[in-house]
């Protein structure tokens, strides 16, 4: 019998059982890709990260990331989950209060700062640069409204506009009136098997509004898609590069620094709150720098047989 030890985190939230549940396996060396699979399966989080650190680079780290249906090469949140069980397992040092680390998905290296004052939540930023490709060839606001099962009007087609934003995968992105119509979209796969949107290989929507209920965020955004369930409300982290890129396609962002905040869910759906740093400038990659809280919420032991 083998024992590995492994942690649960809340991401990008102050207040426990909030945000996105992550798992973390610090020390994961030895296990194969088929036990990694099993595990995030039998765990059935929305993602279970496992970790080898780089012997030959201080602070530097390799992430494997999975979700119950297999591994993913790009997630934001397993970074927050993994910089706080890298400290609660001593594996980083916080004698100051500003760390940097370096951790190695497979889409790349990422650059980690982590920084903590005495009594609060670990906050966790992550750099990257996005250049997304923006399409405005998009379903109509009519096919828009029955996939979503919202009324026409719902759409917002004054300041933000319907897109298509593609990195890796692409996202079909769209803006909507306000926070109660995020809330209440459905969406439909019949309406979607009709519509001219799986002609565009994009498998989820992220529907967002810029007038929201909160008094700390700008936007309020959600996933939706035919791999989404229906009473899911997945994390929106690996939205953010084709959203931010998505936004200086707009002709009224002007080129500069924007600093903003986006929230998830509600208090009831385990609401997460992500902030952005976005530095924008025509015709060149847009650097994104996401943050937020994370808090530690169990430390565990995995049992595994001979």
């Amino acid at each position: 019998m083998t024992k590995h030890s492994y942690y649960t985190a809340d991401v990008f939230t102050n207040q426990v059982f909030q945000g996105a549940q992550i798992a973390v396996f610090p020390k994961a060396e030895g296990f194969s890709d088929q036990q990694m699979a099993l595990i995030a399966g039998e765990l059935n989080l929305s993602e279970t990260v496992f970790v080898n650190q780089d012997s030959s680079q201080h602070n530097q780290f390799r992430l494997r990331i999975f979700t119950p249906k297999g591994e993913i090469d790009f997630a934001g949140h397993p970074i927050l989950a993994t910089a706080r069980a890298l400290l609660e397992a001593g594996l980083i040092d916080m004698s100051c209060d500003n760390t940097a680390l370096v951790f190695q998905q497979n889409t790349g290296a990422i650059s980690v700062n982590v920084s903590q004052k005495s009594g609060t939540p670990l906050f966790v930023q992550f750099s990257l640069s996005a250049h997304p490709v923006i399409d405005n060839y998009t379903p109509t606001e009519a096919e828009l409204a029955r996939l979503l099962c919202i009324d026409e009007r719902d759409i917002d087609t004054h300041t933000f506009h319907t897109r298509l934003a593609s990195i890796d995968l692409p996202y079909l992105v769209v803006p909507l009136t306000s926070q109660q119509a995020v809330r209440k979209a459905r969406f439909s796969l019949d309406a979607w098997s009709q519509s001219s949107a799986p002609a565009m290989a994009a498998q989820e929507i992220f529907i967002f509004t810029n007038k929201t209920d909160q008094h700390d965020t700008d936007f309020h955004g959600r996933l939706l898609g035919p791999g989404i369930g229906a009473n899911e409300d997945p994390p929106i982290g690996s939205a953010m590069p084709c959203f931010a890129g998505y936004l200086g396609d707009h002709a009224h962002i002007r080129e500069g620094t924007y600093t903003f905040s986006i929230d998830r869910g509600t208090s009831e759906t385990r609401r997460s709150l992500l902030h952005l740093e976005m530095d924008y400038h025509a015709d060149k990659p847009t650097k994104l720098r996401v943050g937020g809280e994370v808090i530690l919420v169990s430390e565990n032991t995995l049992l595994i047989g001979d």
